[in-house]
């Protein structure tokens, strides 16, 4: 079995592997101090994360709070993919008037969990980070 290898990949690169999925996760801290995730379908406009949600503890404690979202694609079978964090603060855009919000919620999103989403959250000061994990193809030496 061929030894995995392990890269970090650049803010573009990780911009383009979040354009490959519309599924994710988003992380706050609770009422309790604790951290918290929540599944999330979610738009790329630009360096802009964005998602709707119904839920409470994200309308309350995303805005003006720290924020961690992450997605990824991983291949079970060939144990390759990419994983990528976009750490920032969060913004409430659901009546924001500036020009990126109106953009961000024009994007379409599939919402796979039942219910309206209608509360807009944006991660603002994303810092990007992101990981490939694959295999290297085996180099021939010849002599």
């Amino acid at each position: 079995m061929s030894e995995a290898a392990l890269e970090s990949l650049t803010e573009d690169e990780c911009l383009a592997m979040l354009q490959r999925t519309k599924y994710g996760r988003v992380a706050v801290v609770n009422e309790q101090g604790r951290p918290e995730i929540f599944p999330v379908n979610f738009v790329l406009h630009g360096r802009t994360v964005a998602f709707a949600t119904a839920s409470e503890v994200l309308q309350s404690r995303a805005p003006l709070g720290h924020v961690a979202f992450e997605a990824d694609i991983i291949d079970p079978e060939t144990r390759e993919g990419w994983d990528v964090v976009v750490a920032g603060e969060g913004a409430d855009i659901t009546e924001a008037v500036d020009q990126p919000s109106l953009q961000t919620r024009a994007e379409p999103v599939e919402h796979w969990a039942p219910g309206t989403k209608d509360h807009w959250i944006s991660i603002v000061n994303p810092q990007f980070t992101g990981r490939r994990l694959y295999k290297p193809v085996p180099t021939s030496t010849f002599y």
